[in-house]
């Protein structure tokens, strides 16, 4: 039976020198859309999203994405896969602009094949690339930055550009680590408003949260991770869960 999951993970146990991350770890991120991974602080939602990614090894369970196991995945390897993932800690193309850090990420590249810088077919992609890369920076309020050094924007506008270039791969997975974080909360809705939009294309994206009101708002499933998987279910489902309120939310956010 074809699985109705992007993203399976299967009893997946972590640990680094003798402390144990998480265990018993099993949860399915469902095509097509948003699942919210959420619990506190060393839970071990970056290390899941960097197993997922083949830069961790699992110490144990299997991960399966539609439905192929993934082992040793590279960074390429997992494009390849049509996977994409943002950092928790930022990372840009600090000497490249704006505009040129969501231009590089775009599969279809003219130099990928030679022939095509003989004639003017490669001007057609150049040009497309760049329009869709501009409506990127547009709808993430970004625009009026694409020529800047992306280190000289701020650390929010940096989070944001990494959501545009992640979403620019094409990939039809995306994993996303806190892209609100360091936002003024004005932007935050441009992020809602992306993250339906890519939801609407038929994106699947597995999105670390900790804003709760973020969670609530665009997340069709949620999965609080501590230890081990202590919830899953719809947001509201998740957020009067009693082990949930009393383990993580009741420290910081009121249901």
């Amino acid at each position: 039976m074809i699985s109705a999951n992007k993203l399976e993970y299967r009893d997946l146990y972590k640990h680094f020198d003798g402390l144990m991350v998480f265990h018993h770890v099993s949860f399915g991120v469902p095509a097509g859309q948003i699942t919210a991974l959420i619990g506190p602080n060393g839970a071990g939602k970056s290390t899941l999203i960097n197993m997922t990614c083949g830069v961790f090894p699992q110490d144990g369970g299997q991960i399966f994405k539609d439905g192929r196991e993934l082992r040793r995945l590279s960074a390429a390897g997992a494009l390849d896969l049509s996977l994409a993932r943002t950092f928790q800690n930022v990372r840009v193309f600090s000497t490249l602009s704006v505009l040129e850090n969501v231009l590089v990420a775009f599969p279809d590249q003219p130099g990928d094949e030679p022939w095509r810088i003989f004639g003017r077919a490669w001007k057609g992609v150049e040009e497309r690339n760049r329009e869709q890369a501009m409506r990127f920076l547009e709808r993430l309020g970004l625009a009026n930055d694409a020529g800047r050094r992306a280190d000289e924007i701020p650390f929010g506008s940096q989070k944001l550009l990494a959501l545009a270039r992640a979403t620019a791969t094409g990939a039809d997975t995306l994993l996303l680590d806190e892209t609100t974080t360091g936002l003024e909360m004005s932007r935050v809705p441009l992020v809602l408003d992306f993250l339906r939009a890519l939801r609407a294309e038929g994106r699947t994206i597995l999105l670390v949260e900790h804003n709760m009101d973020v969670v609530t708002d665009v997340a069709d499933s949620v999965v609080v991770l501590h230890g081990t998987v202590i919830a899953q279910g719809t947001p509201q489902q998740v957020l009067h869960d009693e082990q949930v309120i009393r383990e993580y939310l009741g420290r910081i956010y009121s249901a």
